[in-house]
């Protein structure tokens, strides 16, 4: 796979206006479980078929250097959520809480009239009725989440009720979150919708549809493996075909990345992979399509990383927080809006030298849906 490349910022200068329309963009927040940086066909893989990623990549701002903010999901996912590190709001590792006392991107959204849902892998804390950091103290109006990591078929959390759902794991969420998105849509109200999917976590168990596309080619777990990351491609292509049906595609900020690096060192970007500090255990997919402000493909190389998601939406809806704690991401509206900019100072990664906290979201479930029952 390619070298990391020099910093260089690849700038279109004067081809973007500033972000002056009055209708605040509805947002998507969409992240992969352990994909890596080469784990696309838009970044060189070899057989990988990921056409919806690579149609956003050529819409949109194409990032080469976007990072996670820790090695493993739970700290990176945290950050996405507060805009700090995992260091500074105490996510160390995977199963550790995000702190009830943070506040999320929802809760700061809600302030300025949005109405937020999360679908799919939550595991910065708990997804039943009356935990301090499941989804609904976290700021969210609406959910249907998994703690951890979850399979085809799963048993999902609805607003912390058990719901069995049938279907590939990544359309599972997709679905869920266009029920919601049209909802919305017809409401007059800008949503958040933060769409976490379980792929290409192991093990893998991609369907029919997914792995047909690699007969011949590759056999056995890698199959399963590539069939999950085309399967999240498609979830992807059914949310942007979704926005273009109700006609707010224009209008709405869609974020891809993925939440560590990947599985496999050859296509992770970089030296190692998962679970590394390592530039292939960080180094990861990052794409904003937002076709009001993005008109044309970019490519930077400006060095970006999950932390900076909190800073830039709040920028962008020009939103101020009373009582905010430290921020260590930057707004990256500026980059957004075609403009030059530079990373001012560095960025830091840490490894807590601690092991995670076992959350396993198919026992967890079922136990939930037992209780139910009973």
């Amino acid at each position: 796979m390619p070298k990391p490349t020099p910093l260089i910022v690849i700038l279109f200068v004067g081809l973007f206006s500033t972000i002056t329309h009055a209708a605040k963009p509805n947002i998507i927040l969409c992240m992969a479980d352990d994909q890596g940086w080469g784990d696309t066909k838009y970044n060189g893989h070899p057989y990988l078929v990921t056409p919806h990623l690579d149609d956003m990549a050529k819409s949109g701002l194409q990032f080469d250097r976007f990072y996670a903010a820790h090695p493993v999901c739970t700290p990176t996912r945290a950050s996405v959520m507060t805009g700090r590190t995992p260091n500074r709001m105490a996510a160390f590792k995977w199963g550790h809480t995000i702190r009830p006392q943070e506040i999320t991107i929802a809760e700061a959204l809600k302030k300025a009239g949005y109405v937020s849902g999360h679908f799919g892998k939550w595991h910065i804390g708990s997804v039943r009725v009356g935990s301090p950091v499941n989804p609904t103290n976290s700021g969210f109006d609406h959910f249907l989440s998994a703690p951890n990591f979850y399979d085809n078929d799963p048993i999902l959390s609805l607003n912390g009720k058990a719901m069995q759902t049938k279907g590939e794991s990544s359309i599972v969420a997709a679905d869920a979150a266009i029920e919601f998105i049209k909802k919305q849509s017809k409401s007059g109200k800008p949503f958040l919708a933060v769409v976490w999917f379980g792929s290409p976590h192991s093990p893998h168990r991609a369907v029919a549809e997914d792995l047909k596309h690699y007969e011949g080619k590759v056999k056995g777990n890698t199959a399963h493996w590539a069939g999950e990351i085309t399967g999240l491609d498609r979830a992807v292509g059914k949310l942007r075909a979704a926005l273009r049906d109700l006609n707010i595609h224009d209008n709405t900020l869609f974020w891809y990345n993925s939440d560590n690096g990947g599985l496999r060192t050859e296509s992770s970007g970089g030296r190692a992979k998962k679970g590394s500090v390592y530039e292939g255990g960080l180094r990861v997919p990052g794409i904003i399509e937002w076709p009001a402000l993005i008109k044309t493909h970019r490519k930077t190389d400006l060095p970006a990383v999950t932390y900076d998601i909190y800073p830039t939406l709040l920028d962008i809806v020009g939103l101020k927080m009373d009582n905010q704690p430290t921020l260590d991401g930057i707004s990256l509206k500026p980059l957004i809006e075609g403009r030059s900019m530079k990373r001012p100072g560095g960025m830091g990664f840490w490894d807590y030298p601690a092991g995670g906290v076992s959350t396993a979201s198919a026992r967890l479930m079922a136990a939930l849906m037992k209780a139910q029952a009973e």
